[in-house]
């Protein structure tokens, strides 16, 4: 049967000499790869039509982008993930 996930001692104490704004800062940055992982996905199901996005410069300047976008979704308030994996990991 499966048990929900609590801290061992050790990993408590850890989390509880990290100030709460570095864990924060984790959470957001955690929650931007995420959503970069997501808009990489999700590009890769369309079709590939545009003309300067073909050659090696045009995906990685969408990969740049797609960065961006990810971490100033993230700090704007996110999908919930950071919030919810600060409340967790806070002790």
């Amino acid at each position: 049967m499966l048990k929900g996930i609590s801290p061992e001692p050790a990993l408590a104490a850890l989390h509880k000499d990290m100030p709460s704004d570095r864990l924060k800062k984790a959470c957001t940055e955690f929650e931007s790869i995420f959503i970069a992982y997501m808009l990489k996905s999700m590009r890769a199901s369309i079709s590939g039509d545009s003309l300067f996005l073909n050659n090696n410069t045009g995906k990685i300047i969408q990969s740049m982008f797609d960065e961006n976008l990810a971490l100033g979704i993230s700090k704007g308030g996110g999908i919930g993930l950071a919030g919810m994996l600060f409340e967790r990991l806070k002790l």
